[in-house]
C-alpha cells in the first residue's frame, strides 16, 4: 500500500513526486511513455520563465528527471493507468498490459494533455513524413516549399508565421472561424506568403511514402491542394478518460479541482494542466503540485 501514487511524469508530477519523498510519503510516479517529461518532451523552443534554464524542454525534462534520480525515485514507466477504483477508504489503480492493480492511501492526478488529431486517412501513417505538429521543429525541412496549417488558434497562427519566415507558401486551413488573438490575425494578414481559407475541412491527406497533398471539403466543394508538409495545430485534450468516472470533471474533461487541489473525491488531487488551469505553465504545473502535495501530508497525518 503506497502512502500516494502520481499518475503522470510531466513537470506537475515529476515535482510532486520530488516534493512527497523529501517529505517522508512512499510515493510512486507512474507514466504511460517510455520516459518522463511530458509535453516538455515536445518542446522543440526554448522555455521562457524557467529559472537557470535557457534549453528546450527535452533538455529540461532530463534535469527533471536528474532531480528524480538524487531523490532515489525509480518511476514506472509505459505503465498505463486505466482506471482508479474506490477500495475501503484508500484506492485501486488499475494497468493496462494485464500489470497487477496498485493501491494507494492517496493519488494524484497529474496526467496533462495530448495533441489532438485529424482523424483523418493518411495522418497517422505519414506522421513524421510530412505531417508535423511543429513548425519550431520542422520549418527548415520545408523552407521554400508550400505547406498547409490546419487549426484556428493561436499556436496554428504561430506555426503559419514561422513557417512564412523559412521562406514557405502557406495555407492556413481554419474550419469554422479564426480564434487566435487579434495580434496574429494582424500579422497573418500582412503575411503575403500565407493565404487563410476559412470554412475548410481537411479529409484526407494523400501521399506514399512522403505527403503529396490533401483533400479539403469547403462550401463551394472538395478540392486537392498539393503541399509537401502538413502542419496540424488544432488544440489539445485532456487525458482524464481514465479517471471520470470516479472525479467530477467539466464538459471537456478537464478534472475539477479547488484551490487546495483536491477533487470531488476525498483523497484524490489533481495538479497541472489536466485541470484547465488559469495558465498552461510549468510554474503553474509545479505550484500546483506543491499545494496538492502539503495536503495530501495533511490528509495522511504527516
Amino acid at each position: 500500500m503506497n502512502d500516494l501514487v502520481v499518475v503522470g511524469a510531466g513537470p506537475a508530477g515529476l515535482q510532486a513526486a520530488v516534493l512527497a519523498r523529501r517529505a517522508g510519503l512512499d510515493v510512486r510516479l507512474l507514466e504511460a511513455a517510455p520516459e518522463t517529461g511530458g509535453q516538455l518532451r515536445r518542446t522543440w523552443s526554448a522555455l521562457t520563465g524557467v529559472p537557470d534554464h535557457a534549453g528546450d524542454g527535452a533538455s529540461y525534462a532530463a534535469v527533471l528527471a536528474a532531480r528524480l534520480a538524487a531523490e532515489g525515485i525509480a518511476p514506472g514507466t509505459g505503465l498505463e493507468v486505466t482506471g482508479l477504483v474506490p477500495r475501503g477508504g484508500a484506492f485501486e489503480l488499475t494497468l493496462g498490459r494485464g500489470d497487477a492493480p496498485l493501491r494507494t492511501e492517496t493519488v494524484l492526478i497529474a496526467t496533462g494533455l495530448r495533441a489532438r488529431t485529424l482523424g483523418v486517412p493518411g495522418e497517422a501513417a505519414l506522421a513524421g513524413r510530412g505531417v508535423s505538429t511543429s513548425a519550431t521543429r520542422d520549418r527548415e525541412k520545408f523552407a521554400g516549399r508550400a505547406v498547409a496549417v490546419v487549426g484556428g488558434g493561436d499556436a496554428a497562427f504561430e506555426n503559419a508565421l514561422l513557417l512564412a519566415a523559412a521562406g514557405c507558401t502557406v495555407t492556413l486551413l481554419v474550419r469554422d472561424e479564426p480564434r487566435a488573438r487579434a495580434e496574429f490575425q494582424k500579422r497573418v494578414a500582412a503575411e503575403r506568403r500565407i493565404t487563410v481559407r476559412s470554412g475548410s475541412e481537411v479529409t484526407a491527406i494523400r501521399g506514399e511514402s512522403e505527403v503529396t497533398g490533401i483533400d479539403v471539403a469547403e462550401a463551394g466543394g472538395a478540392r486537392t491542394l498539393e503541399v509537401a508538409g502538413v502542419f496540424v495545430k488544432v488544440g489539445a485534450a485532456p487525458n482524464s478518460e481514465w479517471c471520470r468516472g470516479a472525479v467530477r470533471c467539466d464538459e471537456d474533461g478537464y478534472v475539477r479541482a479547488d484551490l487546495m487541489r483536491a477533487t470531488s473525491r476525498k483523497g484524490v488531487w489533481a495538479a497541472g494542466d489536466v485541470t484547465r488551469p488559469d495558465a498552461f505553465t510549468i510554474r503553474s504545473a509545479t505550484a500546483d503540485a506543491a499545494i496538492a502535495v502539503q495536503f495530501v501530508k495533511k490528509y495522511l497525518g504527516r
